[in-house]
């Protein structure tokens, strides 16, 4: 009899908690999960995920991670961002971030300790492979440096000239990476804005779109060669051209041949230009723990 009573005063004590938590329950908004990353918020009321407010194993954890999916990620999560030079100034690197994911998980085992008060969002953050540090030391030593002449006179192949070696100046080529000049520059077409000038096909001079590039892919070449970098395709004009010793020129065509390097060095490289007074410059630059083995490149003709 005694054991009977002691039963049923426990069950009308426990009857009694879960009707007072139903009634709290009922009177108070119910618990929310708020993180917060920089000046965003992402608040959960955590009911909406089965969360009976005492016992963690009510959290429905799929239907947690749809919800950092849905609303959380899309505004988290991006790639990392190299440093890179565009129009000759240095845009900085972004870190990659992403959240975390395994973190989170571990904060639903004990969710209490999380509840109340704003959290900051577990994020996992990475830098690119060239960061703007990096950036900056690229310019520290010269490598490769080649300089030929051509007609200012000759407007259209000039303009032609300009065109290319923008596309190209400022060009950065990580450890293992190969250039094309026909990919880095793209094609030449009057909607592009290349112009109508001399070029050889098959042994003869025409008049084609894009003329006087191969001025530009022949320098980069001979540049390039100083520099001990490792060349992938090149191929010599079918007639002889002015600006650069006989078999020192790279023709590229749109459709044909097209010039290749590979930076095979220990460190990143990148393509400087200059164009002043019918000279056109490429210099090639790394920092000062490059190592390089240069090889003889003749001079260009006056």
């Amino acid at each position: 009899m005694r054991r009977h009573r002691i039963l049923l005063t426990m069950v009308m004590m426990i009857s009694f908690l879960l009707l007072n938590w139903k009634e709290a329950s009922a009177n108070h908004p119910p618990q929310t999960l708020d993180l917060i990353f920089q000046d965003q918020h992402f608040i959960l009321p955590l009911n909406k995920i089965g969360f009976d407010g005492i016992d963690p194993t009510t959290i429905d954890r799929q239907r947690f991670f749809e919800w950092i999916q849905e609303n959380v990620e899309p505004k988290i999560n991006q790639s990392a961002q190299s440093a890179y030079f565009l129009d000759g100034e240095l845009q900085p690197h972004q870190l990659g971030r992403k959240v975390d994911r395994k973190r989170l998980a571990n904060w639903l085992d004990l969710p209490h300790f999380y509840l109340g008060s704003p959290q900051l969002l577990p994020v996992i953050e990475w830098e690119p492979k060239l960061t703007t540090d990096q950036c900056l030391r690229l310019k520290e030593k010269k490598i490769g440096s080649y300089t030929t002449n051509f007609n200012k006179k000759n407007k259209n192949r000039t303009h032609n000239i300009y065109l290319s070696t923008e596309a190209i100046d400022h060009k950065i080529l990580l450890p293992g990476e190969t250039f094309s000049f026909n990919r880095v520059v793209g094609k030449r077409s009057r909607t592009r804005g290349y112009r109508q000038a001399r070029v050889i096909v098959k042994g003869e001079y025409s008049e084609g779109i894009g003329g006087g590039i191969c001025q530009t892919s022949s320098t980069l070449f001979n540049s390039v060669d100083q520099a001990g970098l490792q060349i992938i395709e090149r191929y010599s004009h079918s007639k002889r051209v002015t600006y650069v010793p006989r078999k020192r020129d790279a023709a590229v065509s749109w459709y044909g041949p097209d010039f290749c390097f590979r930076n095979q060095l220990n460190e990143p490289i990148i393509i400087v230009t200059n164009i002043s007074d019918g000279q056109l410059t490429i210099e090639l630059y790394g920092p000062d723990s490059i190592q390089t083995k240069p090889r003889f490149v003749p001079s260009p003709p006056s």
